[in-house]
C-alpha cells in the first residue's frame, strides 16, 4: 500500500514541521505547544521579545537541546537531539555569537570542518575554494588570508553565513543576524539574505527588527511567552499589529486600522507610478470595505471612461468602458450628472441598471454605490462599489468611500499637473533631439526630415514644413511632417498659400508671424536667409491657441529656424567640399593614368627602337636567324603598341558616348569559342566552356562581345598562377536574358581592385603589362548592349557575370547605333557634384600618346 503522505504533491510537503513542541526548565515553561511549518523556498521570520522563546525554538530545531514534549520533522524525517545528525540532515545554524575562530583567517573559518586533503597540501587551492564560495554568495570579501579578528561586525556575520552555506543546507537558521550591527553593515547582511532567498534557500529568521521582517519574510510567526499567537502575511499586516501582538495588546481592526491603512496609502501614492495610482486607491478601498469589486470612471471629453477596476474578469466591464452623463450612463452617469452619491440597493430591479443587466448577472452584482470624485477643478470622476448582496451601505461605509474619493481627486489632479509638466519636458526633449540630428553625423537631408518631425511633435502641430528657394530656381519642399503616410503633396491649401505668399516677399528677418488660412486653419511661419537663397519654416494647426501657448510656439519656431539655417549652411559647405574633393580626385586620376600610360607606351617603343637600331648598325652583320628574331620582337612589340592604342580609342569612344555597334543575331557558344581560340595554346587548354543547349541567339555585336570575353578569359588565365582552371558557362536567366559567367579558382582579385573593378586605370601587375583599361572597356561594351556586368569574389577564385538581353531595345527602335556610355548613365546629382574628367576623344589620341611619351621618364622595369 502507498502511504498517504506520498500522494501529496512535493511542493505542498513542508520542509520543516514542528508539532506540539514544549520545553521546560523546572517550573519555567520556555515553549508551550508550539506548532510551526516552513515550506521549501520560504523565508519565515520569528518575532518575539526577549524571553519569548525564539532562541529556545532555534536550539530545538538545531538539535542542541531535547524538547520536553512534541516532535520536529525535516522533510518527513524526525529530528533527533544531536547537532551532528541534524547537520547531516541539511540544517545549518548561524548563532548570534557567530562561533568564529578569531585566530584563523577568513578561508579557514569558511571551510572549517570541510577541508579536503587536496586543499590542505596547497594554500592556493585552499584560498581559491574559499574565494569561490564567497563569490558565489555575492559576499564582497576579497582577501581570504585576512584574520577574522580584523574584520568588521558585518563582515564577520557574512563569513558566518558563508560557512553555514558551504554545506549547501536545505534549511538555514539565522539567530539575530543583525542585532549588533550598524545600519550599513545590517543592510549588507540583509542583501545577502535576500539573495539567498531568491536562489531558493529555505530560511528561518529569528530577529527583533520588525521592519526587517516586512522587507524579507514571506510569513511572520509571532511568539509570546512560549506560544505562537499569530501567523501573519506581511502583505496584509501592518507593523503596528506586530507591535500589539508582541506586547499582548488587542489588535484594533476598526478606526486605527483604517487610519494606518490610509497613512500607508498616502505613502505609496507619493512614490507610485501615475498609471498605478488609481489601482492602489481601489485596492486599499476594497480592503477597507471588505469588497472585492470596484471601478473608477474619469471625465474625458464629456464622457466617463473606466480608468481602473478591481475584481472583474476580462471583458466583464466592456459595457461600462465608456458611459455618457445622465440616465443613459446608469448609476455612474447619474452620479456624475448630479455630483451626489447614487445608491442602488437592488441592481436587479433598479431602472438605472436595466441597460446593464448582463453585467449584473455575469459579475454577480446585487447592489452598487456610485460616489462622485470632486477636485479643485470640479468633477473628476466616479467611484463605484459593487456588492454581491442587496441592501443599503452603512453610513460609515459611505463616509469611507467619500474619504477615498478625496484621495482619488488629489491623485487625478496630481496626474494632470504631472501630465502638463511631462508635455513641457517632451517639447524640450524633442527640440533637443532636433538639434542633435541637425548637428549629428547623418546626412543633412535626412537630418532635416527627422528635425521637422520632432518639431511637429513638440509644437503639437498638424503639419510642419521646410521650404527653400535657391536663387534663380523653383521652390523646393526640403522636409515635411504631417499625419502618418503624408508627403508634401498632401500639405493643406492654407500651408501652400502661406508658402507662396512669404516666398514672394522680400522680408527675411527670421521673426515668426501668424496667418489665418482658409477653413480657420492657423499658420505660423518664419522666413529666413539660407546659404543660397530664401527659406521658410511653416507650421499649421486646426485649433486656435492660448496666448501663453502662442508665445511658446513663436519662440520654438524662431529657435528651430535658426538651427535649420545653420544646417542648410553646413549642407552647402559640404557640397562645396565634395566638389573640391572630386576635382582633386579627378586630377589625381589623370596624373596617375598618364604616368602609367607613358610607361606602357615607352616600353614597346623602346624595344622597337632598340631592335631596329641594332639591325641598322653598318658595322655589324647579323645572321638570318638573329634578323628573324629581331623582326619577330619588333612585330610583337608593334602589336602590343597597337593593342594599347586600340584600348585608348575604345575607352575614349565609350566615355564620349560615340561607340557604334554592328548588331546582328549572335550565337553565344560561337562567340565564346572564338574568344577562347584567341588565347595561347597553354591558356586555352585551361579553359572549359559549358553552354545551355536551349540557349537562344541574342541581338548583339559579335566582335564586341568577343572582345569582352577575350578580356575576361585572358585576365583569368594571365593573372593567376599556372594550373588555374577557368570555367565559362552560358545559361538562360529568363526568357529575355542570358547570363555568361567566367569563373576561375585562382588567388582572387585584390581588395583595392575589387573596390572599383571597372574604374579606368586599375590593374594587377602582370608580366604582360597593360594600361588597366580592359575591364572598363568590357563594362562599357556590355552596357552599350543594354546589359550589365558584375564581380563576385569567391573562396577561392573570382567570377564575372555578364547579363545580356536577348533582344535590345535599340533593335526595335532601329536607332542610329548610338549607345550611351558610362558617363551618360550617371545621375544628374552626380553630374552637378562631380565634373567630367575631360578624357580625350578619338582625334586627340595621337596627341595624348605623344604627350604621355614625352612626359615619361626614369628607368623601365
Amino acid at each position: 500500500m502507498v502511504a498517504a503522505s506520498a500522494l501529496v504533491p512535493a511542493e505542498t510537503t513542508p520542509l520543516l514541521s514542528v508539532s506540539g513542541l514544549s520545553v521546560r526548565y523546572g517550573s519555567l515553561r520556555a515553549l508551550d505547544g508550539v506548532n510551526l511549518t516552513v515550506r521549501p523556498g520560504e523565508l519565515v521570520a520569528l518575532a518575539g521579545e526577549n524571553g519569548a522563546g525564539k532562541t529556545t525554538l532555534v536550539r530545538c530545531i538545531a538539535g542542541d537541546i531535547s524538547p520536553t514534549q512534541g516532535e520536529i520533522f525535516l522533510s518527513g524525517r524526525r529530528v533527533s537531539a544531536d547537532p551532528a545528525a541534524v547537520a547531516r540532515q541539511g540544517v545549518a545554524v548561524v548563532w548570534q555569537d557567530l562561533a568564529l575562530c578569531d585566530n584563523l583567517d577568513v578561508a579557514a573559518n569558511v571551510l572549517l570542518g570541510r577541508e579536503t586533503r587536496r586543499m590542505m597540501f596547497s594554500d592556493s587551492r585552499f584560498h581559491a575554494a574559499a574565494a569561490a564560495l564567497l563569490d558565489s554568495l555575492g559576499i564582497p570579501i576579497q582577501n581570504t588570508a585576512r584574520r577574522v579578528s580584523f574584520l568588521s561586525g558585518g563582515q564577520r556575520q557574512l563569513v558566518a553565513v558563508a560557512r553555514a552555506m558551504g554545506s549547501k543546507p536545505r534549511l538555514l537558521v539565522l539567530d539575530e543576524p543583525t542585532a549588533s550591527l550598524g545600519v550599513m553593515e545590517a543592510a549588507q547582511v540583509e542583501k545577502l539574505i535576500a539573495g539567498l532567498r531568491e536562489k531558493g534557500t529555505t530560511i528561518l529568521l529569528a530577529c527583533h527588527d520588525i521592519d526587517q521582517m516586512f522587507r524579507l519574510a514571506d510569513r511572520i510567526v509571532v511568539l509570546r511567552q512560549g506560544q505562537v499567537v499569530a501567523d501573519l502575511d506581511p502583505l496584509n499586516t501592518h507593523p503596528d499589529d506586530i507591535v500589539a501582538l508582541l506586547s499582548g495588546q488587542p489588535v484594533d481592526s476598526t478606526a486605527r486600522r483604517q487610519l494606518t491603512r490610509l497613512h500607508g496609502l498616502a505613502d505609496r501614492l507619493v512614490s507610485a507610478d501615475p498609471s498605478s495610482s488609481l489601482s492602489l486607491i481601489l485596492s486599499a478601498l476594497g480592503a477597507a470595505l471588505g469588497t472585492r469589486q470596484l471601478c473608477m470612471h474619469l471625465v474625458r471629453d464629456q464622457a466617463l471612461i473606466c480608468a481602473a477596476s478591481l475584481g472583474f474578469g476580462p471583458g466583464q466591464l466592456g459595457a461600462w468602458a465608456q458611459l455618457p452623463f445622465g440616465a443613459a450612463g446608469g448609476p455612474v452617469g447619474l452620479a456624475a450628472l448630479s455630483e451626489r452619491p447614487v445608491i442602488e440597493a437592488n441592481a436587479r430591479s433598479s431602472p438605472a441598471w436595466l441597460p446593464f443587466g448582463d453585467l449584473a448577472r455575469i459579475a454577480g452584482v446585487a447592489s452598487s454605490w456610485s460616489v462622485p470624485v470632486t477636485g479643485p477643478g470640479g468633477l473628476s470622476g466616479v467611484i463605484t462599489v459593487f456588492r454581491p448582496e442587496t441592501g443599503l451601505p452603512q453610513r460609515q461605509e459611505l463616509q469611507l468611500v467619500t474619504l477615498y474619493a478625496g484621495y482619488a481627486a488629489s491623485t487625478v489632479e496630481r496626474d494632470r499637473l504631472l501630465e502638463q509638466a511631462t508635455a513641457r519636458n517632451r517639447v524640450l526633449e524633442t527640440i533637443r533631439e532636433m538639434l542633435e540630428n541637425l548637428a549629428g553625423p547623418i546626412p543633412v537631408t535626412d537630418g532635416l526630415v527627422v528635425a521637422v518631425q520632432a518639431l511637429r511633435h513638440g509644437l503639437q502641430a498638424d503639419e510642419v514644413a521646410l521650404v527653400t528657394k535657391p536663387d534663380g530656381q523653383a521652390p523646393q519642399w526640403r522636409a515635411f511632417a504631417g499625419p502618418p503616410g503624408a508627403d508634401p503633396a498632401d500639405a493643406s491649401p492654407a500651408l501652400r498659400a502661406a508658402t507662396d505668399t512669404v516666398l514672394a516677399e522680400v522680408t527675411r528677418d527670421g521673426a515668426a508671424r501668424q496667418l489665418m488660412g482658409n477653413q480657420g486653419r492657423r499658420v505660423r511661419l518664419v522666413p529666413f536667409t539660407a546659404a543660397n537663397g530664401l527659406a521658410v519654416l511653416l507650421a499649421s494647426w486646426r485649433q486656435p491657441s492660448a496666448a501663453k501657448a502662442a508665445q511658446e510656439e513663436k519662440a520654438l519656431m524662431e529657435d528651430a529656424a535658426h538651427s535649420l539655417r545653420l544646417a542648410l549652411d553646413r549642407e552647402e559647405a559640404g557640397l562645396a567640399h565634395q566638389e573640391a574633393a572630386a576635382l582633386r580626385r579627378s586630377g589625381e586620376l589623370q596624373r596617375d593614368f598618364l604616368s602609367r600610360l607613358s610607361h606602357e607606351l615607352r616600353t614597346p617603343l623602346t624595344a622597337i627602337r632598340g631592335y631596329a637600331s641594332s639591325l641598322m648598325q653598318p658595322d655589324v652583320t647579323w645572321d638570318r636567324g638573329s634578323q628573324d628574331r629581331f623582326l619577330d620582337r619588333i612585330a610583337a612589340e608593334s602589336a602590343r603598341l597597337g593593342r594599347l592604342v586600340d584600348d585608348l580609342l575604345d575607352f575614349s569612344t565609350i566615355e564620349s558616348g560615340l561607340m557604334r555597334l554592328q548588331p546582328d543575331w549572335c550565337d553565344i557558344p560561337l562567340v565564346l569559342q572564338a574568344a577562347v581560340a584567341c588565347l595561347p595554346p597553354a591558356g586555352s587548354a585551361a579553359v572549359s566552356v559549358r553552354c545551355d543547349p536551349e540557349l537562344p541567339v541574342v541581338w548583339a555585336d559579335h566582335d564586341r562581345l568577343e572582345q569582352v570575353f577575350v578580356n575576361l578569359v585572358s585576365n583569368a588565365v594571365c593573372h593567376n598562377p599556372p594550373g588555374t582552371r577557368v570555367l565559362v558557362t552560358a545559361v538562360i536567366a529568363s526568357p529575355s536574358e542570358v547570363v555568361v559567367s567566367v569563373t576561375d579558382d585562382g588567388t582572387g582579385i585584390p581588395d583595392d581592385l575589387a573596390a572599383a573593378p571597372f574604374e579606368a586605370g586599375r590593374r594587377r601587375r602582370t608580366r604582360t603589362g597593360g594600361a588597366g583599361l580592359g575591364l572598363s572597356i568590357a563594362h562599357g561594351i556590355v552596357e552599350a548592349h543594354g546589359g550589365h556586368i558584375d564581380l563576385q569574389r569567391l573562396r577561392p577564385g573570382t567570377r564575372f557575370r555578364v547579363v545580356l538581353p536577348v533582344e535590345a531595345c535599340e533593335h526595335s527602335a532601329e536607332a542610329s547605333g548610338h549607345s550611351a556610355g558610362p558617363a551618360e548613365h550617371a545621375s544628374a546629382a552626380g553630374k552637378a557634384a562631380v565634373p567630367s574628367l575631360g578624357r580625350p576623344g578619338p582625334a586627340e589620341v595621337a596627341a595624348l600618346v605623344a604627350s604621355a611619351t614625352a612626359r615619361g621618364g626614369g628607368q623601365h622595369e
